[in-house]
């Protein structure tokens, strides 16, 4: 880490434009508050996020409900409005009192790359925390990245030697933050019963969640296949089917949910319901890594436009699509995808998997020490360079 140097304020302008974004933006600005505390600094915060964020103190110019989507094509429908955000927020880097001494962005690559471009003409240092999976598809963002930004923290260890044999010095393995998280949590967790007594859950019982995305068009097109596979397997193996719903996807999208299905809103608890838990039905991305780390077996299914999945076929550079599959570097949750994504293909799997899951379990052990940094946690690592570049 570089050598500190007492600012006395500090402007910093932030993008996380995803729900996932804006968990770990807030955990970086509450860490960001603590050093500035101890270094006489004033931090002004503000920029794209949530109500994490918001609750960290971001003067929050768009939101990640307006501005977080899925696929070519549903971006392209709202191209005039992302059109206008990005204006809006480079107009920001060309005013003296909004211009930042620094830029955090999180992720969000279609808009972060092109932002960092716009950073780097006006001489703004640009810290970019969670790279875009470049070793997945679209290698050629490297290079972009590269002449953009003035320091990569990246979350995955092979993402580290990418950046610096492609010229970036300036980068560092920070850790993944769902290992920081996952330890502070489970610190904290009640037993099963006490958890299954708060939220009306049957603690005699098995728990079988159902994932099905953070987004309203991935909730439209996964929920009821998912649903009822789950209450199929209820049946079959008596557990307890628990849909767990996002809280940026309206309610309205799981009013039709059959009575014997438990619901579950709280998104504070998700991670203790998923360590209470035997089974799930993840929708792809960060919650199957999150399931892993927690020591809960599943299958992993996705859906999207037929558009948007036939782009990704050509532009993907991997033979998996979960996080999980992906650091372990083989298939060990199954991956049920597009016209595939049957009902009864995901009983099957499910099945399969419930007949070996102390050998499956076993298998996400190694994910843990994977995905580890030495010494500071990685929020406190990206609120240092935040503080200190």
């Amino acid at each position: 880490m570089p050598e500190t140097s007492h600012i006395k304020r500090r402007k910093i302008l932030i993008i996380a434009g995803e729900p996932s974004g804006d968990r770990l933006a807030a955990r970086v600005m509450q860490e960001g508050n603590i050093l500035a505390a101890s270094l006489g600094t004033n931090i002004e915060w503000y920029g794209i996020g949530g109500e994490q964020s918001k609750a960290q103190g971001l003067q929050c110019l768009y939101t990640t409900n307006e501005v977080s989507v899925v696929g070519f094509l549903e971006v392209a429908k709202r191209y005039l409005f992302f059109k206008r955000v990005f204006s809006e927020m480079v107009a920001l880097l060309d005013t003296v009192a909004t211009r930042p001494d620094v830029i955090l962005l999180v992720d969000y690559p279609g808009f972060n790359i092109r932002f960092a471009a716009e950073a780097k003409k006006r001489n703004i240092k640009v810290i970019y925390y969670v790279s875009p999976q470049v070793w997945a598809w679209k290698p050629s963002r490297v290079k972009k990245i590269v002449n953009s930004v003035s320091c990569m923290l990246v979350i995955f260890p092979f993402e580290q030697d990418i950046y610096i044999k492609a010229g970036l010095a300036n980068t560092e393995f920070v850790g993944h933050p769902l290992i920081e998280i996952t330890i502070e949590e489970q610190t904290l967790f009640s037993s099963r019963e006490t958890f299954a007594l708060k939220y009306h859950l049957d603690p005699s019982k098995e728990w079988l969640l159902v994932f099905a995305g953070s987004r309203n068009e991935e909730v439209s097109r996964h929920l009821a296949i998912m649903t009822e596979a789950a209450t199929a397997l209820s049946s079959a193996i008596m557990v307890e089917p628990i849909v767990v719903e996002s809280a940026n996807v309206s309610e309205e999208y799981y009013r039709l949910l059959p009575k014997t299905v438990a619901r579950f809103r709280n998104a504070e608890d998700v991670h203790q319901l998923m360590f209470h838990s035997q089974l799930g039905i993840l929708k792809s991305g960060t919650t199957t890594l999150e399931a892993a780390l927690l020591g809960l077996p599943g299958v992993i299914c996705y859906k999207t436009s037929f558009p948007t999945y036939w782009m990704a076929r050509m532009l993907l550079k991997l033979n998996y699509i979960g996080l999980a599959n992906i650091v372990l570097g083989k298939m060990l949750y199954p991956e049920i995808l597009q016209n595939a994504m049957t009902t009864e293909h995901i009983i099957q799997e499910i099945l399969t998997i419930n007949n070996n899951r102390a050998a499956f379990t076993e298998q996400l052990m190694s994910i843990r020490s994977m995905l580890q940094s030495e010494n500071a946690s990685p929020s406190k690592k990206v609120a240092y360079y935040l503080l200190t570049q």
